[in-house]
């Protein structure tokens, strides 16, 4: 599937380096949608007042409205995954990629999420690199072994973050009390810790796959 949308150089998937687009375009959306849902969780706490920047569900805000801010949050969401799929490759698309997940995070979006969007953004400026660094860097034949594994860390990748997330929605979403961890929860911390670290590996292995791509 992967393979079958990089061949088609489709109006989706564009840049220089195909392997690294993808990965950004889904760790843009994987962004976006959690700022979507902790915007959901906000404004079903109705028109209250916050009390405070970092509030009990998990998030910071400069809004002191929970159904404001849970509104701005669902609309800077849709627009980072807009601005993910449709404009990150352009000249300046890293930096407002950027802009807008700072944006994301000050009206509610989720303190979880500064991680993944300063990853999405590094990654971001490569899609148009050379990637001449890694090319010295990562052996010819090491750079084949990891061109061919990338389909399979990108998908186990995100694979292990959507489980860990959807565990977390159903189990504990924001404004749970906190109780006790139980077994599943202590998979979810697992299912994500083991996504993390997948990470380094699909966004390396897709240099190499673009390198070869670019060698070919």
């Amino acid at each position: 599937m992967v393979d079958h949308q990089l061949a088609q150089d489709g109006t989706f998937i564009r840049g220089k380096n195909k392997s690294t687009s993808v990965y950004v375009i889904i760790l843009g959306i994987f962004v976006g949608l959690g700022g979507i849902a902790h915007g959901v969780f906000e404004t079903l706490q109705g028109n209250t007042p916050t009390g405070g920047y970092l509030l009990d569900i998990g998030v910071f805000t400069l809004i002191p409205n929970y159904l404001i801010t849970g509104i701005a949050a669902i609309i800077v969401g849709l627009v980072v995954i807009v601005w993910t799929i449709g404009f990150i490759h352009t000249k300046n698309g890293s930096i407002i990629f950027l802009a807008l997940s700072i944006l994301l995070f000050c009206v509610g979006g989720g303190v979880a999420q500064v991680l993944f969007f300063i990853l999405a953004w590094g990654v971001s400026t490569r899609i148009n690199n050379p990637l001449a660094w890694w090319r010295k860097v990562l052996p010819k034949n090491t750079r084949k072994r990891l061109a061919q594994f990338w389909p399979t860390m990108l998908v186990s990748g995100f694979l292990f973050l959507c489980v860990a997330v959807g565990i977390w929605l159903i189990l504990s979403p924001p404004n749970t009390t906190y109780r006790a961890p139980t077994i599943i929860e202590y998979v979810l911390w697992l299912f994500l810790a083991i996504g993390i670290l997948l990470q380094p590996l699909a966004i390396v292995s897709g240099f190499a796959r673009d390198i070869e791509r670019q060698s070919a």
